[in-house]
């Protein structure tokens, strides 16, 4: 998979996702979840072509790295 795409390489050209790939790569979500995430645009960023959803793999992971919540590093003593 690529995880980092050139900013001026066309959106077609990168690796999209159907809203089953996106379920698929992360545990416990729904497909219900995540269209009603798209509904309140609180989701990844997404294309839509018709009826056909798409989302950027690089945008994803780019989402889905902002949703980190603390845990820090453990000091050894």
């Amino acid at each position: 998979m690529k995880s980092t795409a050139d900013a001026a390489e066309p959106v077609l050209a990168q690796e999209l996702l159907t809203p089953t790939d996106v379920v698929a790569l992360i545990p416990g979500l729904k497909p219900k979840l995540l269209a009603e995430w798209r509904y309140k645009k609180i989701g990844p960023r997404f294309y839509k072509v018709g009826r056909i959803i798409l989302y950027r793999f690089d945008d994803l992971e780019e989402w889905f790295e902002g949703l980190e919540h603390g845990g820090g590093s453990v000091g050894t003593d």
